[in-house]
């Protein structure tokens, strides 16, 4: 279903409730609980500032694709740019939407879960929001606020973020209930 401009849920705007991540007893240095978690803020600048996220999408066999990708957040919610219909992540996106995300760096660990919903923005503020971001993000890159018209946009729809910088740290936040 493609998203017409109106006003997105944005869940990067809020905290979700945080976790620990499931993991076996005793693996990994996870702790049951207690210990220091992930702020927030720094997943959502992460998110902001990374040049590059990992695209994971599966095909009709099964088998999983990544590839790395453009994106953008503008007002709380995260775009990814996919290009021509015709490639290999685009079309496996036409057939399951379920995607996870990971971001260049060496320093942490982000990922992100959930579906890929199509977004074709209109022409007016979101457009232009979207355009400029790329602009001023990718240097180079001179998009047009209708630049989406034939597809190749999505804005993502989280069930979970993980994020880490050492496991004692790792954090989970989920907006609905999802197999762990």
């Amino acid at each position: 279903m493609i998203q017409p401009d109106a006003a997105p849920p944005r869940p990067f705007a809020v905290e979700p409730q945080r976790e620990r991540p499931d993991s076996p007893p005793e693996s990994y240095g996870v702790p049951r609980s207690g210990g220091e978690f992930v702020a927030w803020e720094h997943v959502v600048r992460r998110l902001t500032d990374a040049e590059g996220y990992w695209l994971a999408t599966v095909t009709p066999s099964g088998r999983p694709h990544v590839v790395p990708i453009w994106g953008v957040m503008v007002d709380g919610e995260l775009y990814l740019e996919t290009g021509a219909p015709e490639t290999v992540k685009n079309r496996n996106l036409e057939r399951n939407r379920n995607i996870a995300v990971h971001l260049d760096g060496v320093t942490d660990t982000i990922i992100v879960r959930g579906t890929a919903e199509p977004t074709r923005p209109d022409h007016g503020t979101l457009g232009a929001a979207l355009a400029a971001a790329f602009r001023a993000k990718y240097p180079g890159y001179e998009p047009e606020p209708n630049g989406w018209d034939d597809g190749g946009l999505y804005r993502v729809a989280p069930s979970s973020v993980l994020a880490w910088g050492d496991m004692p740290t790792a954090t989970r936040w989920r907006w609905e209930r999802e197999p762990a």
